[in-house]
């Protein structure tokens, strides 16, 4: 998937509690904002750029958990804190879930 594809896709500003685990253990972190192609943490001591993660988390108001792989592709500020996350081998139908999800947001008929 191109960066403009990505892009494309809509993000919005939305709190959601994900669980981050790595070889170390896990945490809990809350999104900034949210796509189907990925997320952004803003409270985060981050990983590095290209390290991978395994997420855990639900949509506000639903109760199936989403479970995907995601890599570190942004550390804006590596004195502070924060990280982005794309997503890897998230399911299709997760993805459509996300996308709705957003977009429901993004048109103000959600949560």
């Amino acid at each position: 998937m191109s960066d403009f594809d990505r892009r494309r896709r809509v993000r919005v500003n939305v709190s959601v509690p994900i669980e981050v685990r790595d070889g170390r253990g896990f945490s809990f972190h809350s999104t900034r904002d949210l796509s189907s192609s990925g997320c952004f943490f803003d409270r985060a001591i981050p990983h590095a750029v290209g390290a991978r993660v395994a997420l855990s988390f639900a949509l506000p108001g639903e109760g199936r958990t989403i479970r995907c792989e995601a890599e570190v592709v942004n550390v804006p500020d590596r004195k502070g804190f924060g990280m982005g996350l794309r997503f890897l081998n998230l399911a299709p139908a997760d993805e459509q879930r996300i996308e709705a999800f957003a977009h429901s947001l993004f048109e103000g008929e959600g949560p």
